[in-house]
């Protein structure tokens, strides 16, 4: 009886131990997710499982639980990582906006993976339907921006204007900004323009609510001529254009909103035959832009 109960003891203390390690590995090392649509195909398709990768650039830890109950932004901090986050790693990152298209905040609940176009400190810019990066191109699935380009015919609806949706401003996927991407620490004037590009983010950031009047921006009831970023902002973009609910339109993402990095297809199957895509199996997921 003793060497039954012995028996059974271990058995349950190895369980225990075992999903203690699984936990403390999806927590801190990688984690896992399916992918329902193709905005970065084809380096990553519908079907696709993949991992991600948590410990390079240090995984993202909640400081406590109280949003569960109450609702409110969670506050995080993130472990130390030994990898920065470079031009063309493909990130997994939590949805900005929960309930509403007008305030970011987490939506904690759904997760979208995208390609890093613009890290912060960048000045980004869409010329003729292609990233610029500090005046530079090379940047995101060039086949795409390429296609754009050519394209003549009429935009499908939902697909032509840019953040931050201002006719004043009138961006679109042909031409867009240049747009600024902060860090934290960067200190910007709040002027006309900064405040439709900036608004959202500030009001983020501050909990505060922004308002412009008579050219001037006011913070609360508070006239406000500069503002200092507190978190790093990035400009994600799908692989395919065309099909891709990205930065372009969602607008920048913070730091703190970063699960990890997608390196690796496990498994795939046909989302419409159900069959296996072995050749899809253990794939690593490129960071080489153009070669996709």
């Amino acid at each position: 009886m003793k060497k039954t109960i012995k028996n059974i003891l271990q058995y349950f203390l190895a369980i225990v131990l075992s999903l203690a390690i699984a936990l403390l590995l999806r927590l801190f090392v990688v984690d896992f997710y399916s992918i329902p649509s193709d905005s970065m195909s084809p380096a990553i398709e519908p079907g696709d499982f993949i991992l991600v990768d948590k410990l390079s650039f240090g995984a993202r830890m909640y400081e406590d639980f109280d949003f569960l109950k109450n609702g409110t932004e969670p506050k995080t901090w993130r472990v130390k990582g030994f990898s920065p986050i470079r031009h063309g790693d493909v990130l997994v990152f939590n949805f900005p906006y929960a309930k509403d298209w007008n305030k970011i905040r987490i939506h904690l609940s759904r997760f979208y993976v995208k390609r890093c176009i613009g890290l912060p400190g960048d000045t980004l810019c869409i010329r003729g339907a292609f990233y610029e990066i500090n005046g530079k191109r090379g940047y995101g699935n060039l086949q795409e921006q390429e296609a754009i380009a050519r394209f003549k015919g009429e935009y499908p609806q939902g697909i032509f204007h840019t953040i931050p949706f201002d006719p004043r401003i009138a961006w679109n996927i042909q031409n867009m900004g240049p747009l600024y991407i902060p860090r934290k620490g960067d200190k910007i004037h709040l002027d006309s323009m900064a405040y439709r590009l900036y608004r959202k983010m500030v009001e983020y950031e501050s909990g505060l609510k922004l308002r412009e009047q008579d050219g001037k921006i006011y913070a609360g009831d508070s006239l406000t001529e500069y503002y200092t970023f507190q978190t790093n902002w990035y400009f994600m973009g799908g692989d395919k254009m065309w099909n891709s609910q990205d930065s372009r339109y969602i607008g920048l993402i913070p730091e703190e909103f970063l699960i990890g990095k997608a390196i690796l297809v496990l498994s795939s199957k046909d989302k419409d035959t159900g069959e296996y895509r072995w050749n899809r199996f253990f794939t690593r997921i490129r960071r080489e832009q153009n070669n996709l």
